[in-house]
Formats: structure tokens, C-alpha cells, sequence
């Protein structure tokens, strides 16, 4: 039994580091009538942790990648539109530690690299959207040649 218990906490212990988490989530909404389907397919953005043994790193991205299904729902599925890394700061505090943790100052912050996944629900078997990187054409501009005549300008003198 008590082996049974250790065995428990020491794998709550390595699950709890396998962990991502959503940092703006927008649902798929439907339209009033079925023949409308989605007025928005909905998308969001997920983070998860760069520190540790690579395989607790595949493992929060494998648990990204399940947020992002579960929001998306059944008919959707997730789509990558930007993948960047960015050093964020987590203070791990909860409302009640908040007196103790600002007398410690900044060192109670633990600021760890981040992978941020940014994502978009797209209907399953849709075909990606290709956006093009080429810039734009300048218009070519022509310029008339001045003549160098003395009758087109103007005189500022009154005319008698």
C-alpha cells in the first residue's frame, strides 16, 4: 500500500511538469441556421515551458497540441499560424501569498523560455492558405519635361 501511494505522488510529481497552458482561447461560433455553418472558426494562442529534459519538452508541446484540438472541437481542427520563443516571467503566487512574495522582491519570478504556438480553426481538409511575401510593385511615375521657355511662367509685375 505505501509503495502504491509513492508510486502515485512520484508520478503526479513527473506528470505535473507536462503541462501547457492557454493564453487566449476563441471558441468556434455557429450561425443561427445550419446552411450558414460558422460565422467564426475561432482560433487562440498557447505557451508551454522549453526547460527540462526534451522529453517533458515533446510532451507539453503534445499537450499544446491537445488544447488546441479541444478548443477547436470536433468538426475544426487546428491550424499553426506563427510559432515563436520569448523569455517569459511566471511568479507563482496564490492571492493569499501575495503580501509574502512582494517582500522577496523580484527574485521570487522564475523567467524560463517560452514556445508561444498562435493557431486558427480551420474545417477539417480544408486547404492551407498561402499568403503571398512578394512586395508590392512601386507605380512608375513620369514626369514631363519643363520647357525652358519664359512664356509659361507668369510675371508678378501688373500689366499696363
Amino acid at each position: 500500500m505505501r509503495r502504491a501511494v509513492l508510486l502515485a505522488a512520484s508520478a503526479a510529481v513527473l506528470l505535473s511538469a507536462c503541462v501547457a497552458e492557454s493564453v487566449e482561447r476563441r471558441r468556434p461560433r455557429k450561425g443561427p441556421v445550419k446552411e450558414v455553418g460558422y460565422v467564426d472558426l475561432g482560433g487562440g494562442s498557447v505557451r508551454y515551458s522549453l526547460d527540462g529534459w526534451s522529453w517533458f519538452v515533446k510532451g507539453r508541446r503534445r499537450h499544446a497540441r491537445r488544447l488546441m484540438r479541444k478548443n477547436c472541437g470536433k468538426d475544426l481542427e487546428p491550424r499553426v499560424v506563427d510559432e515563436y520563443a520569448r523569455q517569459d516571467a511566471d511568479a507563482p503566487y496564490v492571492g493569499d501569498d501575495l503580501a509574502v512574495n512582494i517582500q522577496h522582491g523580484g527574485e521570487h519570478y522564475k523567467i524560463e523560455p517560452f514556445i508561444h504556438l498562435v493557431y486558427e480553426c480551420r474545417l477539417a481538409g480544408s486547404p492551407e492558405v498561402m499568403a503571398s511575401t512578394a512586395p508590392a510593385r512601386m507605380p512608375l511615375l513620369v514626369i514631363p519635361p519643363v520647357l525652358s521657355s519664359t512664356s509659361t511662367v507668369p510675371s508678378l509685375e501688373p500689366s499696363r
